[in-house]
């Protein structure tokens, strides 16, 4: 009986040192298990982050390109005319017959004036400069070179463009659709303040501009990003009302819901 009990000491010790270290394995073994799984869940959502950034770049590319679209329905190039085919065609005939009515005295020679631009009508250097400058031509080269820095993502380069595109043509009808996007500029690289000023010009310059409602779904964004939820509400709220069963309207209200939960209001 002592044997047995003698025996039954010292295998118990043993037994537990071999029960704890095949835990002390299992344990382990969880724990690479998790490990492994953590990587694979990481890698899974780099890949997705990078999907989602792609498909982020190709709906804001898309977006830009429809609403290039509509500003050229909106504002159509004037038509081509054909005069310069119908003066060429007739050059030869208009020269022969004004050769046989040149007079051969000296013309009267007359005292140069002051002012010879703004009598005769000849434009000097920095007239030309300053036509060629205000031309429609280079009005719309202006926006389309300040908007294609922004398809490009070159953010501040756009956003120089824009203002002194508006500094040049205030009156501009591409001028609202300038506005917004100088917003825009500012709103994708976080300069919320700035951006805010910008779209609120774009309420206040231009009232009855089609970018109204898009740049009052941006101010409710950016007071949103500064945390000013008494505002985000009241401008999201506003879009809701002022354009119902819009695709506007669903971004603003998706937005407040997002603040509710965050217990914003």
């Amino acid at each position: 009986m002592a044997s047995i009990l003698l025996a039954i000491c010292v295998s118990t010790p043993a037994t537990a040192q071999v029960e704890d270290r095949q835990a002390m394995m299992d344990l382990v073994i969880q724990v690479q298990q998790l490990q492994d799984e953590v990587r694979m869940l990481t890698g899974m959502l780099e890949e997705q982050t990078m999907e989602l950034e792609n498909l982020s770049n190709r709906q804001r590319d898309q977006y830009l390109d429809l609403d290039q679209r509509i500003t050229a329905l909106r504002n159509p190039a004037p038509p081509l005319t054909t005069t310069g085919a119908a003066m060429t065609s007739g050059a030869s005939n208009t020269y022969e017959q004004a050769v046989p009515q040149v007079r051969e005295e000296a013309p009267e020679v007359r005292p140069a004036l002051d002012t010879p631009s703004s009598v005769t009508g000849i434009a000097t250097p920095d007239t030309q400069a300053r036509d060629m400058a205000l031309s429609p031509e280079a009005e719309k080269a202006a926006y389309d070179m300040a908007f294609q820095s922004l398809k490009e993502m070159k953010y501040a380069d756009a956003a120089s463009q824009f203002q002194s595109f508006l500094r040049a043509y205030p009156n501009s009808e591409y001028a609202d659709n300038a506005q917004y996007w100088l917003g825009e500029s500012y709103y994708v690289t976080r300069n919320y303040d700035i951006a805010l000023e910008a779209f609120q010009g774009l309420l206040t310059k231009y009232p009855d501009s089609p970018k109204v409602a898009d740049g009052l779904l941006k101010i409710g964004y950016t007071h949103y990003e500064l945390k000013q939820w008494d505002q985000a509400r009241a401008a999201l709220t506003q879009v809701q009302e002022q354009y119902p069963d819009t695709t506007l309207a669903r971004l603003a209200g998706s937005r407040l819901r997002s603040m509710k939960l965050e217990g914003h209001f």
